[in-house]
């Protein structure tokens, strides 16, 4: 099981600013990415201010939980998986994780976002460029996520600068937002 401490900003863009960021940043090609998100019937992982979901990319799955560490950052778990069901709950290392953050089951599947990543990646950080598209919607998004700690928020500022945007907090998450967001 993979450990790390996750640090993003994220804003969300217009398809203009999106179309505008792709022509200035000459990311690579986007590739498909599906988050499956689970949790339980009471909310157990929401609650917790956490998410929990198995990522489907080239043919692939991994496990995932995020749980809160504080304001501006995420403990973040990760182990690839053989499938997206419910049994990979069962898996030793992810069972003891759960236990580890008072998790109990049954976990079941409360939503899906499709995104479409095109990627910039420098020594300190990866700045993804995201189309997503889950329910009745389609949203465009940039993230910042930290590979070494540094001034990183001045550097997203300068890029946001270039679409007239400015940083004041990060915008829902992408599971709020498959949850939530209006049928």
């Amino acid at each position: 099981m993979i450990q790390n401490i996750e640090k993003e900003y994220k804003v969300l863009l217009t398809e203009f600013q999106y179309q505008q960021l792709i022509s200035l940043l000459s990311p690579n090609k986007p590739v498909k990415q599906t988050n499956y998100y689970y949790d339980t019937i009471d909310h157990q992982i929401q609650n917790k201010k956490g998410a929990m979901r198995i990522r489907e990319k080239n043919g692939k799955y991994i496990f995932t939980l995020k749980i809160r560490k504080d304001q501006d950052s995420l403990f973040e778990y990760e182990k690839i998986v053989q499938t997206n069901d419910s049994s990979v709950f069962l898996d030793k290392d992810i069972s003891q994780l759960l236990r580890k953050y008072d998790l109990n089951g049954p976990f079941q599947l409360i939503g899906y976002m499709t995104t479409y990543r095109s990627l910039c990646i420098s020594e300190y950080a990866e700045i993804c460029l995201d189309k997503n598209i889950y329910k009745n919607t389609v949203d465009y998004e940039i993230e910042y996520e930290y590979k070494k700690e540094h001034d990183g928020l001045s550097v997203f500022e300068s890029i946001l600068q270039k679409v007239g945007l400015h940083y004041e907090k990060n915008c829902a998450s992408k599971i709020a937002r498959a949850l939530y967001d209006k049928d």
